[in-house]
């Protein structure tokens, strides 16, 4: 699951990515007063669901300019363009990708016609959640950006819309930070045509593509940890939690494995045969717990294509195969009842509604006498919650942060 999505930019490795998303102008896109769009079919469309987001709207006001007839549309935020696009011109051939899974079930709500692959046809809806760009040519992509989304994932997201592109073909990119040079200066380093059109409310550009790049910068990253005798190795990628390191929650997750085996004197040592991991991330906590409990079954779950990924591929850099992943945004986990552990690190962002459905996940899911663990440093609300829903709650400082252990009741 992703965390902090607005916080300070990533710490990069490279010096070459240093760049912020430009200054600060204390917009905030949430409850903004309304703004008319320029056309009068994206006007009508408002009624029904409105575009509440500056950088939505600025794309939008090149709808009627599209030329089609395939369009890419990137879906990092929310899923009301998609609608008003289609409204506005049905003419259009729409592919729309998100790597997020709740956007995903957001669009198959709203566009059950849309299709999962690609059909011939005019007016054709696609809908892709995958870790990468959806395969295939396109004629113009368009991209909404918002200030604060790490700048690493918008590089890699602006190689790839090049690379997709057709000789010729087009990109429509937007922020909501009307002082913006940093996407600016991003476009031109691919793409040789760009026209820029600052607006009172953020910055939209149009860029061009005339060639194939000479150079594809590569974004993926590998670390390592230690976890007993092993050296573990985890990928990870732009756009998921803690890329390119091992996030402090993670190693203080790992650690509280220790404690399975260090319980009340006289009773027997906790041996858990089927753990899962909510939020995965680049599954780093799964594939400790595999190295673990070698002969355990792990689920790694996240509602981000891209940690899928990257799990996947950091199990088979370890050759552990005892870990699978689920791509899913709901909390509702398979075989109900009958998991052991369930390790989690909720993020910070979401105002607990995320910590509450790892925690009703937990519920529904352990088995009786199943036990817990969540790492967080927010300690009032997790230790009031898990004491209304488990037993045998406690509280262990590890590093900088508390790993909350508890068991089902």
């Amino acid at each position: 699951m992703k965390r902090k999505r607005n916080a300070s930019q990533d710490e990069f490795e490279d010096d070459d990515l240093d760049l912020d998303l430009g200054d600060d102008d204390g917009l905030d896109d949430d409850g903004l007063e309304e703004f008319n769009l320029k056309h009068d079919n994206l006007d009508e469309f408002q009624g029904e669901r409105k575009l509440k987001s500056h950088s939505d709207r600025l794309v939008a006001d090149y709808t009627a300019e599209l030329k089609g007839p395939d369009v890419l549309v990137v879906l990092l935020h929310g899923t009301t363009l998609a609608s008003a696009l289609r409204t506005a011109r049905p003419d259009l051939n729409f592919t729309f990708w998100t790597p997020e899974h709740f956007f995903f079930r957001t669009l198959q709500k709203y566009h059950g016609d849309a299709v999962s692959v690609q059909t011939p046809g005019v007016g054709r809806t696609t809908l892709a959640c995958t870790a990468d760009l959806p395969e295939g040519t396109f004629d113009e992509a368009l991209y909404s950006t918002y200030f604060g989304d790490p700048s690493e994932q918008a590089q890699d997201l602006l190689q790839m819309i090049h690379q997709r592109l057709r000789s010729g073909g087009r990109v429509i990119v937007s922020t909501n930070n009307s002082k913006d040079k940093w996407v600016q200066s991003q476009l031109r380093l691919i793409f040789p045509s760009v026209v820029v059109n600052k607006q009172k409310h953020g910055v939209a550009c149009v860029a061009t593509k005339t060639a194939e790049l000479k150079r594809v910068r590569g974004f993926r990253a590998r670390s390592a940890f230690r976890q007993g005798a092993k050296l573990v190795f985890v990928e990870s990628r732009p756009g998921i939690f803690s890329h390119r390191r091992i996030d402090g929650g993670a190693r203080a997750l790992m650690k509280s494995l220790a404690l399975l085996k260090v319980e009340a004197p006289g009773s027997a040592e906790f041996n858990p045969s089927k753990i899962i991991e909510m939020g995965c991330g680049c599954g780093a906590v799964s594939l400790a717990a595999a190295v673990e409990y070698p002969n355990a079954k792990i689920l790694a779950v996240d509602s981000d294509a891209r940690a899928i990924e990257c799990t996947q591929i950091s199990a088979r850099l370890n050759e552990i195969t005892s870990v699978e992943t689920l791509l899913t945004s709901d909390g509702v986990i398979p075989e109900p009842k009958s998991w052991d552990l369930l390790l989690g690190n909720p993020p910070y962002y979401s105002d607990y509604r995320i910590s509450e459905l790892f925690l009703q996940a937990a519920k529904k899911g352990l088995r009786s006498d199943g036990r817990i663990h969540l790492v967080t440093k927010l300690l009032d609300w997790h230790g009031a919650r898990m004491k209304q829903l488990f037993a045998s709650v406690e509280m262990h400082s590890i590093g900088e942060y508390v790993v909350f252990t508890a068991r089902q009741k």
